[in-house]
């Protein structure tokens, strides 16, 4: 059986809770957007997709060497944005800072060795973000946009990173459902 997965790097609950207050204010705008249920925000390090279940000890493997010599560290999360450009946003985002570039050299390494699994190689460079929302419709986005604007350099908080997690997404009709199955720590 083929499951959907990711792997991820999970936010605290401060953090969460200033997303959150985000989400509520660009709600205001009433903008046709789908919000991402504030448990379910994260950093994907690598969307791997759907795989069959057999595999996930293989992926875990993976996960294990890609962080291997990778120590817990720290992460901010500042500023907002937009993909893939403000004229035609479709995803809003709140910034990681990762000045190490520890979550690039991270998917890098996933990207590589997934491959062999059959997951396919990413062409975008890697961008660690939050996702909030993903824009659904062109409706009150000049008013979503000036909302959003107003979180320029805004700091969401920070927080030491000590390990990376695989997840099974399961889609529904009310938006996607994401079951931890396995940690990995960083040591």
């Amino acid at each position: 059986m083929n499951v959907r997965l990711f792997v991820a790097v999970e936010i605290t609950g401060e953090t969460r809770k200033k997303l959150t207050a985000f989400q509520d204010k660009l709600k205001k705008a009433d903008a046709g957007v789908g919000w991402v249920a504030p448990e379910n925000i994260h950093i994907t390090l690598k969307f791997i997709g759907y795989i069959d279940e057999e595999k996930i000890d293989a992926v875990i493997d993976i996960i294990k060497d890609s962080v291997t010599h990778i120590k817990p560290f720290d992460l901010g999360y500042t500023g907002v944005g937009v993909f893939p450009t403000p004229k035609n946003p479709r995803v809003i985002f709140a910034q990681a800072i990762d000045t190490a570039g520890v979550l690039a050299k991270i998917h890098e390494r996933l990207d590589n060795q997934l491959m062999a699994l059959g997951v396919e190689h990413e062409d975008r460079k890697f961008d660690a973000h939050l996702t909030v929302g993903r824009i659904k419709t062109r409706r009150n986005l000049t008013k979503l946009m000036e909302n959003l604007n107003s979180y320029n350099g805004f700091n969401f908080g920070s927080e030491h990173v000590t390990q990376v997690v695989l997840m099974k997404s399961d889609l529904s009709p009310e938006g996607p459902i994401y079951t931890k199955l396995h940690s990995v720590d960083l040591v």
